[in-house]
């Protein structure tokens, strides 16, 4: 039986724990932990909400858990993971938590009712985390933490099963037969394992390994943030699509009482976040649940299988920290070590519905053929902005596209360079077109090419639209693949208005916060439509008391974490 140890504090304050490790570190005894039985807690259920008890006394109120709230795992969705969400009761902390099996949803209650007991850690047995884990040392794993995270999230994501994995072990082996033992990345991992492409430096795989669904482009699977500069520009897209059945992993810098010590990578299960702050502050993500490759490896050793090591899930209590350029969060994973957030990788969950390709004339080989995927695709109002994308506009706004045709694979594509720009209204019709076309040019492995940024004309009134490129559309090069030579993006011309102005006159005043309270109180009001839109200053999609309050305390000139009186788009 596997075991899950998880550390949890009373009111979330975390303690520094020492059994999720980076380096050589023995970990506790398996009978270190105390263990409640499941039996000793009880369950009132009202719907899908219940109250757990504990010797009749009252200890958590559960709004309600997602069951099944299932991800997009497995083909048979009966046999998915499950998710729950909670609130703590009396705290604005909220709790998310991921890649549950249908035999350890009810354990999780227990799980709950061990953050409200004093000190302590907790065994869990046979929860069924997804925790493939690397072995003591000289094995050709030790530098593969990259891998094993990986084998979390095809597992988790459903691509290992599609490729015919049936678990992270089967999967993690593949890897460490396939590769050197040296660092890699989540990302070109996720590429070996579809198409056969490895990055080109870090650890190497041997010739004609990996591509089990070289159907596929890692590309439109993976995809890698950088929070190490900006983590309030990115985690809360993460955090959204871990709650959407993304697999997450986390890059980390290691650093101990000497300084920087390597890098790493773990996977993310889920966080527990203050309610009261948006997605990007700060604050919102208070901690974080994940799984580490190195947290048992110890326990492999004298011949013992990886398979049977525990699986190991620790919470622990994030810190932001900006200091020399850096700008992300932090905590610390051992007594004498602190992790920085580095960078974080997602991983679509298994679909029919991802893009992949069905083109005869494809070579699906991108060892041998170029591959052509237009990104980044710029989207702007500033001629200028060669980095940014954005999708609402005012009307009569001057929109500037420009997309880079870049070559993902090994091989330097050599031809034509056509490229097909069109936008189109919500009713499908055309309102501009164009054509670039450069006789000869060469795109060579890992680099790119861009025509010039052109403007749409004439300028659009308010309105939906969809600009759409597409490079190569006749075939006239062979390419690995074809289906991601096209990308559009969705974009919209709204009006703007100034959040905070519920009545519309174009300031902040406290009209505004007294025409909120007569709402709420249903006394006659006349609103326009776009009122309720105005003056939700929190975004919760509904007026409420708080905008009152945040209106209030901005006219006080009191701090506030919603930006009262600054420019937005109607929906």
């Amino acid at each position: 039986m596997k075991r899950i140890l998880t550390v949890i504090c009373i009111l979330l304050a975390i303690c520094m724990l020492s059994t999720t490790t980076v380096f050589a570190q023995s970990a506790p005894a398996a009978d270190s932990a105390d263990a409640i039985d499941i039996a000793d807690a009880d369950a009132a259920a009202v719907g899908d909400s219940y109250t757990l008890t504990d010797g009749g006394e009252p200890v958590l109120e559960v709004a309600h858990v997602y069951k099944p709230g299932l991800t997009a795992a497995l083909s048979d969705r009966s046999n998915g993971y499950y998710t729950a969400e909670f609130m703590l009761p009396e705290t604005n902390y909220q709790v998310y938590l991921t890649g549950l099996t249908q035999d350890n949803t009810e354990e999780i209650r227990q799980m709950i009712i061990n953050a409200y007991t004093e000190g302590g850690d907790f065994d869990f047995k046979n929860l069924g985390f997804i925790d493939a884990e690397k072995t003591w040392a000289d094995d050709g794993d030790e530098n593969l933490c990259w891998a094993a995270s990986t084998s979390n999230l095809l597992t988790y994501t459903g691509w290992a099963a599609q490729a015919g994995f049936a678990s992270a072990d089967d999967v993690f082996e593949a890897f460490i037969s396939a590769f050197d033992d040296n660092g890699g990345n989540v990302e070109f991992a996720t590429g070996w394992f579809l198409d056969g492409v490895a990055a080109p430096g870090g650890a190497q795989p041997t010739a004609g390994t990996g591509r089990y669904l070289p159907q596929y482009n890692y590309s439109d699977v993976v995809e890698t943030f950088d929070v190490y500069n900006g983590i309030t520009e990115h985690m809360d897209t993460v955090y959204d699509r871990l709650k959407s059945g993304y697999g997450v992993s986390l890059s980390l810098d290691i650093y101990g009482n000497q300084g920087y010590e390597g890098a790493h990578a773990v996977t993310c299960w889920g966080f527990v976040t203050d309610i009261r702050y948006p997605k990007t502050s700060k604050q919102f993500c208070k901690n974080v649940f994940i799984t580490d490759s190195d947290s048992d490896q110890y326990w492999v050793q004298g011949g013992k299988d990886r398979r049977d090591a525990d699986d190991v899930m620790s919470l622990y209590a994030l810190e932001p920290v900006e200091q020399e350029g850096i700008d992300t969060m932090m905590f610390d994973i051992t007594d004498r070590q602190t992790a920085l957030i580095s960078e974080a990788v997602t991983i679509a969950p298994y679909s029919a519905d991802i893009p992949h390709e069905t083109s005869i004339d494809a070579t699906m080989d991108p060892l041998t053929s170029p591959d052509i995927i237009l990104d980044p695709f710029i989207l702007t109002d500033d001629v200028n902005d060669k980095d940014h994308t954005i999708t609402t506009f005012a009307p009569n706004t001057t929109i500037y596209y420009q997309p880079y045709m870049m070559n993902v694979a090994n091989t330097a594509y050599t031809g034509r360079l056509r490229l097909v720009v069109t936008v189109t209204d919500e009713q499908g019709d055309t309102v501009y077109s164009r054509t670039f076309n450069y006789s000869s040019s060469t795109i060579s492995p890992s680099s790119g090419s861009a025509f010039g940024k052109e403007s749409i004309t004439p300028k659009l009134p308010v309105g939906d639209y969809t600009i759409t490129a597409s490079f190569n559309p006749d075939h006239e090069v062979a390419e690995a693949y074809f289906f991601n030579n096209t990308r559009s993006i969705d974009f919209k011309v709204r009006e703007s208005y100034k959040l905070g102005d519920t009545d519309g006159d174009g300031s902040i005043s406290v009209v505004d916060a007294t025409l909120i309270q007569r709402v709420l109180a249903h006394l006659v009001v006349t609103l326009d439509e776009n009122a309720a839109q105005r003056g939700d200053i929190n975004e919760s999609g509904d007026l409420d008391l708080l905008d009152v309050t945040y209106i209030q305390r901005h006219l006080a000139g009191l701090e506030i974490p919603y930006a009262v009186n600054d420019s937005r788009y109607y929906q």
